[in-house]
């Protein structure tokens, strides 16, 4: 079933990404497309929680369910800072850094420790996102870039971070119960955030209720990929999303380099190839 898990999530991820740009685009500000969207999201995960919860949960796995839904939702926020100022087709790439937070993050708190091959998969992946970066640092100077730059980075870092949490409380709990706890504190964090900066997005309803969906599915099946394989390894597996990004990009939003690009992506897809042959 583990391809099959991949595959889902793989497209959900590009779909959650199109529907991100597409909501910067018309002016929907990063606060109000996930305060909204957890808030959609709040139904199921309440569902799932009066459901599926059962005594005798650990301290740990709500200590960890907890911080996951803290650190990720901080993590989106700038993610998508930083979505509004990059195309798309660089965007999704620009996730092949993530493998190797994962296997950094891994080996320090969850001790995971990759194969040979495995380890040769993460870096021929970082290898191709690192010559797309290159591409495109060298046509953009400033402190425009460097804060887009800056805000990429720090999203990843905090995202990848909360991944290590989330296993944890996978792995005690389960996908659904960390799905919703995960959810559920989340959405403060967004509210808060959002109270701020008096962002509203109402005419976009429909768009949102539909990133809602896509973004919650995408989370579980995440979810389900953590529980069974390395950190690093999800990660970079999710990388080949990357290629349909690419092409997304060139074809929605008329994005350009599309050659350098994918050729770029062909890299890392060889490092997930490698790293779907590891063990």
């Amino acid at each position: 079933m583990l391809p099959l898990v991949l595959l889902g999530r793989v497209l959900l991820s590009v779909g959650a990404s199109t529907l991100q740009k597409q909501l910067t685009r018309r002016a929907v500000g990063s606060a109000a497309l996930w305060r909204a969207t957890y808030a959609w999201m709040t139904l199921p995960a309440c569902l799932i929680l009066a459901l599926a919860f059962r005594p005798g949960l650990t301290r740990e796995f709500w200590w960890n369910a907890v911080a996951a839904g803290v650190l990720d939702a901080l993590g989106n926020l700038a993610m998508v800072a930083a979505l509004r100022r990059t195309d798309l087709s660089i965007f999704g790439p620009l996730n092949g850094f993530r493998p190797v937070l994962a296997l950094l993050f891994g080996w320090l708190f969850l001790r995971e420790a990759p194969t040979l091959l495995g380890a040769i998969g993460v870096v021929t992946t970082v290898f191709g996102t690192t010559l797309l970066l290159r591409d495109e640092e060298s046509e953009t100077s400033g402190s425009a870039a460097w804060h887009s730059f800056a805000l990429r980075m720090a999203g990843l870092a905090l995202s990848t971070f909360a991944s290590v949490f989330l296993k944890r409380a996978t792995l005690a709990g389960g996908p659904e119960l960390t799905l919703a706890v995960w959810i559920l504190c989340g959405l403060p964090v967004f509210w808060l955030w959002s109270a701020r900066q008096h962002e509203t997005a109402s005419d976009q309803r429909h768009w949102l209720t539909l990133h809602a969906a896509t973004f919650f599915i995408m989370q579980w099946l995440t979810l389900h990929v953590f529980a069974v394989t390395l950190l690093a390894y999800s990660f970079a597996f999710f990388q080949l999303g990357m290629v349909l990004q690419v092409i997304v990009g060139r074809w929605m939003f008329n994005e350009p380099h599309f050659r350098k690009r994918f050729a770029c992506c062909a890299i890392i897809c060889v490092g997930a190839a490698l790293l779907a042959n590891a063990r």
